[in-house]
């Protein structure tokens, strides 16, 4: 990949907008070069602190395609997590993330709720609403049986479900695949959730510390204007209170304590929040 940011910039996000984005062609998605993580991480990092300025050029879908490759779909947030820096940088790199809905999100957005919506929303409600369930800067716990894990959600998806999550032909094909062929036991979900609550309750500190952040970035979008930023925070931190609810659930009580908060949409979304349920 180019080392000019300004020219990465523009490879992300100066795109034009089709049905299919542009990164499921393969051929397009392999030019990056993945064995220098810590590029990747940089890269990151200092584009959540230039979003603001550097995303000015391009329309609010440009720039929802762009942040779900760069957020939820590409090697480089993978790298970001596998990168050779230290515990402080990489906390303080997270808690950036505050800067992308601040500056990006809170000002472009529809003031529309995703659970609340009947049609398809813009691509950046879209990722504003999803990021917290989708990007893997969601988790960073590193499992005993991931691969189990895993597997066992997928066979517990319908085709119906496989349709609706709406990727690339070539990697449904490889999930049906890992479907039928895998050998690995299946788990039910009472079994994933209680190993999964077991293994939050034995993860280290530094661990402990990844999950704060990102806590810290929900807890500060509760204070943004637009209902659908606060819609995000809340998203995250319903998932956030299912296994680690004494993070979670301290914000979410203070948000509901809050007499300014008069979205009734709002509090009763983190009224569910609260219990850890929230889809």
């Amino acid at each position: 990949m180019t080392s000019n940011y300004q020219e990465q910039l523009a490879y992300f996000f100066d795109r034009h907008v089709t049905e299919k984005p542009w990164y499921w062609s393969i051929q397009e998605a392999s030019v990056f070069d993945a064995s220098d993580t810590l590029a990747s991480f940089a890269f990151i990092e200092q584009f959540c602190l230039t979003a603001k300025t550097g995303l000015t050029p391009f329309s609010d879908d440009q720039i929802g395609v762009g942040l779900n490759y760069i957020f939820n779909h590409s090697q480089m947030v993978h790298d970001f997590k596998n990168a050779d820096a230290p515990f402080k940088r990489r906390e303080k790199a997270l808690r950036s993330l505050f800067f992308i809905f601040r500056d990006v999100l809170d000002p472009r957005c529809d003031h529309e709720l995703g659970h609340k919506s009947k049609v398809r929303q813009s691509k950046l409600n879209d990722f504003c609403y999803m990021f917290w369930d989708v990007s893997p800067l969601s988790t960073w716990i590193k499992f005993d049986n991931s691969e189990q894990i895993g597997l066992s959600f997928m066979a517990s998806l319908t085709e119906e479900d496989l349709e609706r999550m709406q990727l690339p032909e070539d990697v449904l094909a490889r999930l049906r695949q890992q479907k039928t062929q895998s050998k690995v036991e299946i788990m039910t979900p009472e079994a994933i959730a209680a190993n999964t609550h077991q293994q939050y309750q034995n993860m280290d500190a530094e661990t402990r510390g990844y999950y704060e952040a990102i806590a810290d970035v929900m807890h500060n979008c509760l204070g943004l204007g637009n209902p659908a930023c606060v819609e995000s925070g809340l998203h995250g931190l319903g998932h956030t209170a299912f296994f680690l609810p004494d993070i979670a659930v301290p914000i979410i009580d203070a948000y509901l304590k809050n007499k300014k908060n008069r979205n009734k949409d709002l509090v009763n979304y983190a009224k569910g929040a609260r219990t850890g349920m929230i889809l």
